[in-house]
């Protein structure tokens, strides 16, 4: 009942959001808007957040995700303008942006709010959805990585803590300043370093590139060098575990494919991707059993396992694919 009052809410913020946000934007979306999404990737996210809603288990992976995913799709809503909210994608994105108001609120009830919230919600800006193809080195070596690839990866910088507190730094007082102390030094390093640390490497220089003080730090191509060279390495590292095809790499592989999807890099964001990654988790559902349906609720005893780290990436990895791919 709750979440049906939020729609107005909804749509009237989403509205605000395109007003508001008046930044000249360039690229628009390739194809008609009434376009039908073949890999029935709307399906897939509706599934995965009806089934995260009913966990019930949610934590700061669950919050992460749904934060990063509404501020994409309002990112993509931007720049379309007013117009796509009267064709079918743009409900599709109303009904997504709705579900997940919903869901935040249930967490912000048990949690609070996130401490990136605000960073969202203030201090970054994505300019265009466009593919970038055949940018990625595919001709590192990496099956060498494979003798001693489960030692390797706790190697490199940053750890967790120092990635979640450089994250913390990009919003506050004399932001600008404290990002340049204390997260940019890390996008550059040139230390090897593999698994989750390199791809928390290039989720920051994420945020740093779009971030409202990105500009003060260097131009759109410097950053655009840096991705390239940062998610080269993990394409390295995401052909091993390719090859090796072990269920123990797959939350990696999913990470790696999410997060440098996220700069459009056709070799993480493309059909094949999506059928892969889909298929290892039958399509969002998260081992919930019983009747699988979209958004309405069905059988609240089913016991579901969608508020974990790989699942929370996954709904990033296919949302940013909606909005990249269709």
């Amino acid at each position: 009942m709750l979440c049906a009052v939020k729609r107005l809410t909804v749509i009237t913020s989403i509205l605000t959001y395109l007003f508001v946000n008046t930044a000249a934007i360039s690229e628009m979306w390739p194809g008609s808007p009434t376009t039908t999404m073949p890999l029935h990737l709307s399906e897939i996210v509706k599934n995965l957040l009806n089934n995260i809603e009913r966990d019930g288990d949610w934590n700061e992976n669950v919050d992460s995700a749904l934060l990063f995913v509404e501020f994409l799709v309002k990112q993509k809503v931007q720049q379309q303008k007013s117009s796509v909210l009267d064709t079918a994608i743009g409900s599709l994105y109303l009904e997504i942006l709705e579900k997940i108001s919903c869901i935040r609120m249930k967490v912000i009830q048990s949690f609070g709010a996130h401490n990136l919230q605000a960073v969202f919600q203030h201090n970054l800006m994505i300019t265009g959805f466009t593919l970038r193809r055949h940018q990625i080195d595919k001709n590192l070596e990496f099956k060498t990585l494979a003798q001693n690839y489960s030692t390797l990866l706790g190697t490199g910088f940053p750890n967790d803590t120092f990635a979640g507190l450089c994250l913390m730094h990009s919003q506050g007082l004399e932001l600008c300043e404290r990002l340049r102390r204390t997260c940019l030094p890390v996008i550059k390093i040139s230390t090897p370093t593999y698994g989750f640390r390199r791809t928390h490497q290039a989720l920051q220089l994420f945020f740093l590139m779009h971030h409202n003080c990105a500009r003060f730090y260097g131009t759109r191509l410097s950053f655009e060098i840096l991705a390239t060279e940062h998610c080269s390495q993990v394409y390295r590292e995401h052909q091993l575990i390719a090859t090796l095809d072990s269920k123990e790499w797959q939350e990696l592989y999913i990470e790696q494919s999410a997060l440098c999807g996220l700069f459009g890099f056709k070799e993480f964001l493309n059909k094949a991707e999506v059928r892969k990654i889909a298929s290892w988790d039958k399509f969002g559902i998260c081992n919930c059993v019983g009747e699988i349906t979209f958004f309405p609720a069905s059988n609240e005893n089913d016991i579901c396992k969608c508020g974990d780290h790989s699942h929370s990436v996954a709904l990033l990895f296919y949302v940013n694919a909606m909005l990249f791919l269709y």
